[in-house]
């Protein structure tokens, strides 16, 4: 289980809430987005055989020791090893997010997007019996799992810019070097009974948008296109130590109909409800293409069905069924009471995904759960600069 649970999930592009729309903040204009994840990983990707070719998906409350091909190899050794082993009972994420913005002038808007992830993976504890069993065995390679895997760290800082460019607006966010202070697959804890839980990616990412808004009866229907580069990382985890791998990119698109609550032909301005002309609700629908993954590297698994191998690939090679297409819903309700304040609930719902064997997290053979955020956001105007008059639909 070890080998399909050590990637961090990381879905960057379903909350750049500063990257909605066209609009840019006003010169001077401050605005801070606190907002709260809470999700469990409910799917994997398994590969019983070894031959990175052949996935089926996995619950994980269902997920057996036979799922996992090195598991398989190790039992030929150890026979009285339960293969019909659960492993895990729950996996559970909780993400807290800030998300800060500053309008350089009423055109460009400064950004940088901060969080701090907390992750328990339990173990079941049949599991972490027979892990320990392994290690009487092979103690030399093989380190038993703890009874629960954890992660308590900050997840790697993004900044970026946003620019108005007339009809459009275009924006880059990334991050790499030193804003990559989550812990990678090198730099996190493990060691025997001891499993931290990746809360980086482990490679530079570069982010780029175009965004139009188009005009929709009396409402206006926003586009999002993007293209998303990915740098290299290295893994060095069980049978695959020392690989390399570079992510493929990904393009996404994006389609998004706020409707203000307050337009609807409802008189609400004498009724116990008018609150309800402060609501505004967002629906989006998401398409995400992911190119194929490659590695260079590695041992065992990688380079043939043997695990006792250590020669890995000599030269970059595709990963099989890394390329793939992932389609996203989002609704979001959003109260705003005053122009220095606004609260939102957002709902994050994976509709399909058909990119199995993607080696490194999400799009691809770990999948969570529906995702229900909580958050608030808050403006504040520079005392020192002053720029156009804004009002709540330029926020």
């Amino acid at each position: 289980m070890k080998q399909l649970l050590i990637f961090i999930l990381c879905l960057s592009f379903t909350t750049v809430a500063t990257l909605a729309t066209t609009k840019t903040l006003p010169k001077g204009v401050i605005k801070a987005d606190v907002y709260v994840n809470n999700f469990s990983i409910e799917t994997l990707g398994a590969n019983p055989s070894g031959d990175r070719e052949t996935w089926t998906e996995v619950s994980l409350k269902d997920g057996k020791m036979s799922d996992i091909y090195l598991l398989n190899k190790i039992a030929e050794s150890i026979e009285t090893l339960n293969l019909d082993t659960k492993l895990a009972n729950s996996w559970e994420k909780q993400i807290t997010h800030l998300d800060l913005a500053y309008g350089l002038t009423d055109k460009i808007t400064l950004f940088a997007n901060l969080s701090y992830e907390k992750a328990v993976l339990d173990y079941t504890l049949a599991y972490f019996e027979q892990s320990d069993r392994i290690n009487g065995f092979i103690d030399d390679i093989y380190n038993r799992v703890p009874d629960k895997a954890t992660a308590d760290n900050m997840n790697d800082i993004f900044v970026g810019v946003k620019v108005n460019v007339g009809p459009v607006s275009i924006a880059y966010k990334g991050t790499d070097s030193k804003l990559m202070v989550g812990h990678d697959s090198l730099e996190k804890k493990q060691a025997d009974g001891v499993q931290e839980l990746e809360t980086s990616r482990g490679y530079s990412q570069h982010h780029f948008y175009l965004f139009k808004d188009i005009k929709l009866l009396d409402h206006s229907l926003e586009f999002t296109t993007g293209f998303i580069a990915l740098g290299t990382l290295t893994q060095d985890f069980l049978d695959i130590k020392s690989c390399e791998i570079r992510p493929g990119s990904i393009f996404l698109a994006k389609a998004n109909l706020p409707v203000s609550l307050s337009s609807l032909p409802l008189s609400l301005s004498d009724s116990p409800f008018s609150f309800i002309k402060d609501l505004s609700l967002n629906s989006s629908y998401t398409v995400l293409h992911h190119r194929k993954d490659y590695i260079k590297g590695g041992n065992s698994a990688f380079s043939n069905t043997n695990p006792d191998t250590t020669a890995g690939y000599s030269d970059w090679t595709a990963m099989p069924k890394s390329s793939g297409f992932v389609h996203m819903a989002n609704l979001e309700l959003v109260y705003q009471p005053a122009i220095f304040f606004r609260a939102f609930v957002r709902g994050n719902f994976i509709l399909a995904n058909d990119t199995t064997g993607q080696f490194y997290n999400f799009p691809g053979r770990i999948q969570p759960g529906n995702m229900i955020l909580f958050g608030v956001t808050l403006f504040a105007k520079n005392p020192f600069v002053s720029g156009a008059a804004a009002n709540n639909d330029e926020y």
